[in-house]
């Protein structure tokens, strides 16, 4: 489950352009909290985005039951 989203826009992209978006655990990450470093670079490589997500690893059906 999603808890905090931390992303930096750095750039522009043309109408149109492509981008690639990769999403890597950060260092040290482990247990029921996960930190992904995520990054965003258009069709040249540039940067567009850069930053974190926190999720959170919960028991599905006792997140459900409520």
């Amino acid at each position: 489950m999603g808890t905090a989203v931390r992303v930096r826009h750095l750039r522009a992209t043309s109408v149109g352009g492509r981008v690639t978006v990769s999403a890597e655990p950060a260092p040290g990450t482990s247990g029921a909290r996960l930190t992904f470093v995520v990054r965003a670079v258009d069709g040249s490589g540039a940067p567009v985005a850069e930053g974190e997500i926190d999720r959170a690893v919960v028991d599905r059906e006792t997140f459900l039951a409520g």
